[in-house]
């Protein structure tokens, strides 16, 4: 037998990094038009965020690690200390209010180990890959789970929860996944061991939260450069980005974070504009060409939006992104031990206007529309809670 999923209690659970939650938002701001309640554990600085699309943030509090470590093996580890400490102040917090279904991300192992405590489905929202052969050796430096950082403590916290299969069938066999990329772009889409996977591509939205941005008047082609929230204190890349594109014809938007943006990069040629962030959609839509690390959600943006990329990827996970990228025809990958000034102007020149590169792009493209983002996500939701057994 089946409920009516109608005016639901959802549950979603998110670690602290912008890269994860904004993928997130536009599916939660479907489900709250949906009529559903939507409850969001993430810390404070992405509850403005969550109140913007409808939803009531719950906070939990834990200590920041800065920039997040570009061994993602290490960041895993720090990943399974944010859910310890989660963990307790969120059952406390849902303890009068549970809900009827858990959404999590791919770090927040709070979502899966509350859902098997209070006895109802879970989904993954996956920013980036599912779980694919060879994930562990390319992404994290392993061979095998059991020699992750903190995977003795993640297993403890399964096996105290009751999660079914624990940590191994959790984070390489998710029994109900939804990624936010189009299966094309997927790493080895053949071997991923999801019961149930379903490639939605990036989940696009409203996102006037972040402000607005208009092209200059100019008329010159807009070249943007980013290296996302996680990786941005990089001064001397982005003066090599400022002699590289100097006299290039080009106007240039940096989004250099806030530790880069008080102290500057220099002094700024004409048509260069530097800021702590951007709205990033308002500047893709804009942009001829798009200089980033590689993270997926800046990549699934650009093809989103048929924008060529340049990526300098900054860590092992945008590593395999910017070889998708390459293998795709979607733009020009650029080692960071590689890049030059010269490389990147030449990177520039050669996805500009490059007709094999838009027809790469409009391909993606249209596996991207047809992938159905937010809408297509929030099916999936309410299917599953629709299909939930009826309890006496």
């Amino acid at each position: 037998m089946t409920r009516d999923a109608a005016r639901s209690h959802i549950a979603v659970f998110n670690v602290p990094m912008a890269g994860h939650v904004l993928p997130t938002l536009a599916v939660v701001r479907q489900l709250v038009l949906r009529g559903h309640r939507v409850s969001y554990a993430v810390t404070a600085e992405f509850g403005d965020q969550v109140r913007a699309v409808g939803a009531d943030p719950v906070l939990y509090d834990v200590s920041s690690a800065g920039e997040a470590p570009e061994d993602l093996a290490v960041g895993a580890a720090q990943a399974v200390e944010v859910n310890r400490a989660a963990v307790p102040q969120l059952e406390s917090a849902f303890a009068d209010d549970r809900p009827d279904l858990v959404l999590y991300d791919v770090y927040a192992w709070a979502g899966p180990m509350l859902a098997a405590r209070w006895g109802v489905p879970a989904v993954l929202l996956s920013p980036s890959h599912l779980p694919y052969d060879g994930v562990l050796s390319e992404m994290f430096g392993v061979n095998d789970l059991t020699r992750m950082p903190g995977f003795a403590d993640l297993e403890r916290g399964f096996t105290a929860y009751g999660v079914p299969g624990g940590a191994r069938a959790v984070t390489l066999a998710p029994p109900r996944a939804i990624a936010f990329l189009p299966r094309a772009f997927q790493r080895r889409p053949e071997t991923v061991r999801a019961a149930e996977a379903h490639w939605v591509g990036p989940a696009l939205g409203d996102r006037s939260f972040q402000g607005s941005w208009r092209a200059p008047d100019s008329g010159r082609p807009v070249v943007y450069v980013s290296l996302g929230s996680q990786y941005n204190h990089r001064p001397e890349f982005y003066r090599m980005c400022v002699e590289a594109f100097a006299g290039l014809g080009v106007h240039v938007v940096m989004s250099v974070g806030a530790e880069v943006a008080r102290v500057r990069v220099g002094e700024l040629p004409e048509g260069f504009e530097v800021h702590a962030a951007v709205p990033q959609l308002d500047v893709l839509a804009a942009s001829s060409v798009f200089v980033t690390h590689g993270g997926m959600g800046s990549v699934m943006e650009a093809v989103a939006l048929g924008v060529p990329l340049v990526v300098v990827p900054q860590m092992a996970e945008q590593r395999v992104n910017a070889e998708r990228v390459r293998a795709l025809g979607l733009g020009v990958y650029l080692p960071r031990e590689e890049v030059t000034g010269e490389a990147l102007r030449d990177a520039v020149r050669t996805v500009r206007n490059n007709p094999r590169v838009r027809a790469a792009l409009a391909t993606l493209g249209q596996d991207i529309s047809q992938a159905g983002g937010s809408s297509a996500a929030a099916d999936i939701v309410e299917k599953v809670l629709a299909d939930r057994p009826m309890t006496p």
